[in-house]
């Protein structure tokens, strides 16, 4: 968690307690979408990734959640889990450049930590924000064409 808070600090500019907190918005996100296989994998072979998942779901958003599930449902724009989750990193003062490089050093940990294979499955279930933020996801291994 030490290794990507680092990186996350000197590639956003954040605090480090900013970016602990995002890093916990990011995986509380993605353990929450998938609580099984390679996302509890990474979080599993990452020391303090639990405390920062634990820690963001103490934090709470002062009602920004049950905002942007209205107006998300009322609006019937994208899925509200994913909507929150770029409420709750803007909340935190992140930027949409920030907010990349945040998904990127995440996923460059992944890979470190659980390989290409399963940083790809983690970075497939970002397609949407991955859009909006410019991260290119990448598809599984074996769902890429073979050449």
């Amino acid at each position: 968690m030490e290794e990507l808070t680092d990186r996350v600090v000197q590639s956003t500019s954040l605090e480090p307690s900013i970016a602990k907190a995002a890093i916990g918005a990011v995986l509380m996100f993605l353990r929450d979408e998938v609580p099984e296989g390679r996302v509890a994998e990474f979080i599993d072979k990452m020391p303090g990734a639990r405390a920062a998942v634990a820690a963001a779901r103490a934090r709470g958003d002062g009602g920004l959640t049950q905002a942007i599930e209205g107006m998300t449902s009322f609006m019937g724009h994208g899925r509200a889990d994913l909507n929150i989750l770029i409420g709750k990193l803007a909340n935190l003062g992140l930027n949409e450049t920030q907010s990349r490089q945040l998904l990127e050093a995440t996923l460059t940990r992944a890979e470190a930590l659980i390989g290409p294979e399963g940083a790809a499955k983690i970075r497939a279930m970002l397609p949407e924000m991955a859009m909006r933020s410019g991260v290119t996801p990448q598809p599984p291994e074996e769902m890429r064409p073979r050449m």
